[in-house]
């Protein structure tokens, strides 16, 4: 037996992936966009019928799990055309090739076929989807019933979460990112009216290896759901907020659907006559949250903990960004060159780093005259500190907590901002650009920094603004606090904030 996961990179494809590894079952995985690494991992075009031939006679498979979907309800409203490649064709073609060659087609579909009108919705219940999604997720039922003449198993779903994905990847813990934004001011409303069912994806690929093991017992549509979970993400948001440690300031919106773009039903509840359902062993929604949002549970700063503090300097705790980019701008307009805007200026510091664009520019000859010229400019900018972040700091001096900075930027300059802001003289901790030799986002810096200063404290947590910053401090720790950007926040593991004070 050789099982083919179609989608090995996504949820479900890399939890069944570790029970295929744990079973000793032999399998074979793919990718699009997101590489997966190993032997039996490959790239696969799943729009190319030749490719995927091809690619499932060299490999002998006997069952298919296919997992490809776009699944974010909104997206799929508004990007009809790639729904229809994804969910659709991309099915219709694999389910056809499977049927002619004798491979087991097992296909995942979901509870949004139903419009919440009536429940328990069983598999021959009326469907009637209410959004793109829903809709394309039906179509692609039609096609691999159509197409599977001698058999075919569908699943389908209520919504589904996982530990190993970023939070902001399935829609139980996306709901955690709202509460992970600590900004002052901010309000973020949750859906305190339609029930969610959520199922914990590797009690799903239990059910799904019983298919595989067993497929003279399985055929048709089944209907797997977790019996026990029964919340609205308001609700769900107030659990997560206690697992992270954070109060719980979302607020409910009892309104109709929410504030999203497409319809969601009231209550897709599930049912199957054909499965013994209550004798499936699931994770509590407790535990399993637990194993999303453990590792990102924060501690009281203004308590006991044993907290080691790594902070970046600019943009995170002084407003150096716009000195910076006047002092290069007054060294370009010396010598008569265009200069880019603030927000292009940004992005390439961001990016790819200033010299990299210097040396495009003046070329190596000029880079060191450039550098000098810009530092006599700085001299002459203000320069003050981001957010209390100079009360956060005067809190963490006087009570002798162990901390340093980390930083892209060179001593002489950081010697510069000393004189401005003399504060950053109590700081006795600071690496600079001159102590490392490769900047962020290696995080070789960090890493520096806790083997120079660590002393086992229970948590470290690291403050950054940019993106190259927590891509280098997320290797050291998870708990990563992200100065006033939305843009990183909305992408990546953790928590935003506009106010040090709101920390203490």
């Amino acid at each position: 037996m050789t099982i083919l996961i179609c989608g090995a990179s996504g949820l479900v494809g890399r939890e069944m992936s570790i029970l295929l590894n744990e079973k000793e079952i032999p399998f074979i995985g793919t990718y699009h966009s997101n590489k997966m690494e190993g032997s039996n991992m490959f790239r696969i075009d799943f729009l190319d019928e030749t490719e995927v031939a091809g690619f499932l006679k060299d490999h002998s498979i006997t069952v298919c799990i296919f997992c490809i979907v776009e699944r974010l309800v909104d997206v799929c409203e508004n990007d009809w055309p790639r729904i229809k490649d994804t969910n659709i064709q991309m099915v219709h073609i694999t389910s056809y090739l499977c049927n002619q060659l004798g491979i087991r087609f097992i296909h995942l579909s979901t509870d949004y076929v139903f419009d919440g009108s009536r429940v328990p919705n069983y598999p021959d219940s009326l469907v009637n989807p209410l959004q793109n999604y829903g809709i394309s997720k039906l179509i692609s039922e039609y096609r691999v019933l159509t197409n599977c003449k001698d058999g075919c198993i569908i699943i389908r779903t209520p919504v589904l979460y996982s530990s190993l994905s970023k939070l902001s990847d399935n829609a139980v813990t996306l709901i955690g990112k709202n509460c992970m934004d600590l900004r002052s001011g901010v309000c973020h409303k949750e859906d305190h009216h339609c029930i969610r069912r959520p199922l914990y994806i590797p009690d799903l690929c239990r059910f799904i290896y019983d298919c595989c093991m067993d497929s003279s017992s399985y055929s048709g549509i089944y209907h797997f759901y977790n019996p026990y979970h029964q919340f609205t993400k308001y609700e769900m948001s107030g659990m997560i907020s206690d697992i992270l440690g954070v109060p719980h300031r979302i607020v409910a919106n009892t309104g109709f659907s929410g504030s999203s773009i497409s319809p969601r039903p009231y209550d897709t509840q599930l049912a199957d006559l054909r499965l013994s359902i209550n004798n499936y062993l699931f994770t509590s929604f407790e535990s399993s949250l637990s194993d999303c949002f453990d590792r990102f549970r924060l501690p009281i700063m203004n308590h006991s903990s044993s907290i080691f503090y790594m902070f970046d300097l600019d943009g995170t705790v002084i407003d150096s960004s716009m000195a910076h980019y006047r002092a290069y701008s007054s060294v370009f307009s010396k010598r008569n060159i265009d200069f880019v805007d603030f927000d292009r200026w940004s992005q390439i510091v961001n990016k790819n780093g200033v010299d990299d664009y210097l040396l495009g520019v003046f070329g190596d000859d000029l880079i060191g005259v450039v550098k000098t010229e810009k530092f006599e400019a700085l001299k002459k900018e203000p320069i003050s500190f981001l957010g209390n972040s100079d009360v956060f700091l005067k809190w963490l001096i006087d009570r002798g907590a162990n901390f340093c900075i980390v930083t892209n930027t060179g001593r002489k300059t950081v010697e510069l901002f000393q004189e401005k802001l003399p504060l950053l003289k109590s700081v006795s901790q600071i690496l600079c650009r001159e102590d490392y030799s490769v900047g962020k986002p290696d995080p070789e810096c960090y890493e520096l920094a806790k083997d120079l200063y660590y002393k086992s404290e229970d948590y470290i947590i690291g403050f950054e603004d940019s993106l190259a910053g927590y891509c280098a401090i997320s290797s050291v720790t998870p708990l990563v606090l992200i100065y006033n950007s939305v843009e990183i926040f909305k992408k990546e593991n953790c928590y935003l904030f506009n106010d040090y004070k709101d920390l203490l």
